[in-house]
């Protein structure tokens, strides 16, 4: 009997020796949660090929071609789809095809995608206050984006939308110049006709017969 229970204590002591072992050596998971004060970016809700089929101050809407994941469950009707593009709607061409990963705008529930990166406000880190605080924040890539069907960026310069329109790029180029030309044009020749006018006055018939009469000495 007492040959049984030595061996059962063993056992036991063993174990337990064993369970310690393990759990010292059993590997750390690292710790992956995100500060507070760093900013998440959007998570992707779709990822598809679509045409522009009309748009307005900022909004675009596509006809999709092709799903290339997620889902657009709850957002298309159709085969259509509205995506929030803000102020980057204007660097979409109707009837030109993207590729348009969207995301699901929190306080609007829409689908909502950009051209560009969006600008630091208040000059970014370079607020007072925000450079002192010791955050170390990852580097997250924002795959909300649209981009031209071969993964390459939109064209988001300031002359950008008139890239297209030579029309347009002309006029915006020249009229300026012509304007301002025909503006000193016009001065001139406003400054030459009082002067001329001036001169006529001062050297009228009358005026001088006066003045001659006024400087001959008396007898």
């Amino acid at each position: 009997m007492r040959r049984v229970l030595v061996s059962f204590v063993i056992a036991v002591s063993v174990a337990t020796v064993g369970a310690a072992a393990g759990a010292s050596t059993a590997p750390t998971i690292p710790n992956s949660t995100i500060p507070a004060s760093c900013e998440i970016p959007l998570p992707v809700r779709v990822t598809f090929v679509g045409s522009v089929v009309g748009s307005d101050s900022r909004t675009a809407r596509f006809e999709i071609r092709q799903i290339r994941g997620g889902s657009v469950e709850g957002f298309s009707v159709g085969g259509l789809i509205d995506v929030d593009y803000g102020e980057d709607v204007r660097f979409l061409e109707p009837g030109e095809s993207y590729l348009v990963a969207a995301g699901v705008d929190q306080t609007s529930g829409r689908l909502v995608s950009k051209v560009r990166d969006p600008e630091p406000l208040f000059g970014g880190n370079q607020v007072i206050g925000i450079g002192e605080q010791n955050v170390d924040c990852p580097e997250l890539e924002d795959a909300v984006r649209t981009l031209t069907t071969d993964g390459r960026s939109l064209e988001s310069g300031v002359l950008a939308p008139l890239g297209d329109d030579r029309r347009g790029l002309v006029r915006a180029v020249v009229l300026p110049f012509v304007w301002v030309f025909g503006g000193l044009v016009v001065l001139a020749l406003v400054a030459n006709f009082v002067r001329a006018v001036v001169s006529q006055i001062g050297s009228a018939p009358g005026r001088d017969s006066v003045s001659r009469r006024r400087a001959r000495p008396r007898p």
